[in-house]
C-alpha cells in the first residue's frame, strides 16, 4: 500500500471558491478523531482530486488531495478534524474512487445515501446492533427506527431527535429474538450505518424505493436541469401564476428561448416537493425555490453554482440572501404532480 503523507493535501479552504464534486460519501461520527482513518482506492488508469469536507458553525473547511493512479492512500482523522463529528468526502469524478473508513478493526465502506427514507438488513441470528445516524438536515430532525423479524412482525419502535446539523447519534439496540431488518425514517436528510456481530460487519443503508413527498395539485411543476444529465442534481419548481407557467412551457418548447432560472430559494420545513431525480435514491433536497424572479439571459455570479453545491452549503447560501441562477442550467421537463411526488419519471 502506498501510504501518501500529510505534506500532499494541497489546500484548505473555507466557503469561497468551492470546487464541484461530482460524489459525495457520508461518515457518521462512530469513532474518535485520532483513531479513525480514510482509505482511498483508485483502479483507474488516472490520477483523480478528491477532498475531505467539515461543517464547523456554520462553515465549510475542505483540505485537497489528489490520488495517482491505480494506488491507494489512507490518511488519519486528526489530520482535518479537530474534535470527534461527522463528515464528508467529495470526490471529483463519479464511481471511480473507492473510500474506507477505519476504526481499530471496524469498517465501513463509505455510500452517498441520504434518503430520508432507508432500510437495512440483517442476516439469520442477529440480536443487537450498533446505529450511527448522521443529520444532514440544518435544523433538528425526528428519527423513527422500526425492526421486524423473518415472518415480517415488527419487534420493536425508537423514536429519537437529532439537534443539530452534521451532529451523529450512536446507540445499541438488543432484541429478544432475531432481527432480519431495520427500516429507518426522518423528517430530513440523513446518513445511516448498522453493524453487528462481535466483528461489527456493516450493514448499509439501502434507499428501495423514492420516498413519497405531498405535492400542491394547484401547481405546476417544472424540472430544472443541465441539457445532458449532470453529476450534480437537478431541482424542482412548483409555478401557480400563469404567466411563468407559459413561459416555462415556451422554453421547453423552443430551444432558442432557454434562459436562466433566478429564483429564491428557502429551507423546506419538512421534506418539501424539491427532489433531484437524478441521484440513486431520488432524496429530497433541504431547500425549495419560494419564487420565481425572473428568465435572464444573464444573472449575476454570486447566485451561479449547482444544486447540490447549495445543499451542502445551504447556510452560507442562506445567509447571503437566498438567490440562485445556475447558469448552465435550464428549464427541460414539465413534471405531472405524480412524478414528483412518487419520484418515478414516466417514459
Amino acid at each position: 500500500m502506498q501510504i501518501k503523507p500529510l505534506s500532499l493535501i494541497i489546500g484548505v479552504l473555507l466557503f469561497t471558491h468551492a470546487a464541484i464534486a461530482a460524489e459525495t460519501f457520508y461518515v457518521p461520527g462512530f469513532c474518535p478523531r485520532e483513531d479513525i482513518k480514510i482509505l482511498v482506492q483508485n483502479k483507474s488508469q488516472e490520477s483523480e482530486k478528491w477532498w475531505t469536507q467539515v461543517h464547523v458553525n456554520g462553515g465549510v473547511k475542505e483540505r485537497y488531495q489528489e490520488i495517482e493512479a491505480h494506488s491507494e492512500m489512507k490518511i488519519a482523522g486528526s489530520a482535518f478534524l479537530s474534535d470527534d463529528r461527522g463528515f464528508s468526502l467529495k470526490a471529483a469524478t463519479a464511481g471511480v474512487l473507492k473510500f474506507t473508513a477505519i476504526c481499530e478493526e471496524q469498517k465501513i465502506l463509505l455510500s452517498s445515501v441520504t434518503s430520508p427514507q432507508v432500510t437495512h438488513y440483517l442476516p439469520a441470528g442477529q440480536t443487537s446492533v450498533k446505529i450511527s445516524l448522521l443529520n444532514l438536515y440544518l435544523k433538528s430532525i425526528d428519527v423513527t427506527l422500526k425492526s421486524y423479524d423473518f415472518a415480517g412482525v415488527q419487534l420493536e419502535e425508537k423514536s429519537l431527535r437529532i439537534s443539530t446539523h452534521y451532529d451523529t447519534t450512536n446507540l445499541k439496540w438488543n432484541f429478544n429474538r432475531s432481527v432480519a431488518r431495520i427500516e429507518i425514517a426522518s423528517t430530513g436528510r440523513l446518513h445511516s450505518e448498522i453493524f453487528y456481530g462481535d466483528e461489527l460487519k456493516q450493514s448499509p443503508p439501502l434507499a428501495l424505493t423514492p420516498l413519497p413527498l405531498e405535492v400542491d395539485a394547484g401547481k405546476k411543476y417544472f424540472m430544472i436541469s443541465t441539457k445532458s444529465p449532470s453529476e450534480n442534481g437537478s431541482y424542482v419548481i412548483g409555478l401557480d401564476d400563469s404567466e411563468t407557467i407559459a413561459t416555462a412551457r415556451e422554453q421547453i418548447q423552443n430551444p432558442d428561448l432557454e434562459k436562466i432560472v433566478v429564483a429564491r430559494i428557502a429551507l423546506s420545513p419538512g421534506l418539501g416537493v424539491n427532489r433531484n431525480f437524478q441521484s440513486r435514491d431520488k432524496s429530497p433536497y433541504s431547500w425549495n425555490v419560494t419564487h420565481v424572479d425572473s428568465f435572464g439571459d444573464f444573472a449575476h455570479l454570486d447566485c451561479d453554482g449547482n444544486p447540490d453545491l447549495v445543499e451542502e452549503r445551504l447556510q452560507q447560501r442562506l445567509s447571503e440572501g437566498g438567490r440562485i441562477c445556475f447558469w448552465r442550467y435550464r428549464v427541460v421537463r414539465e413534471l405531472t404532480p405524480m412524478e414528483v411526488s412518487s419520484g418515478l419519471l414516466s417514459p
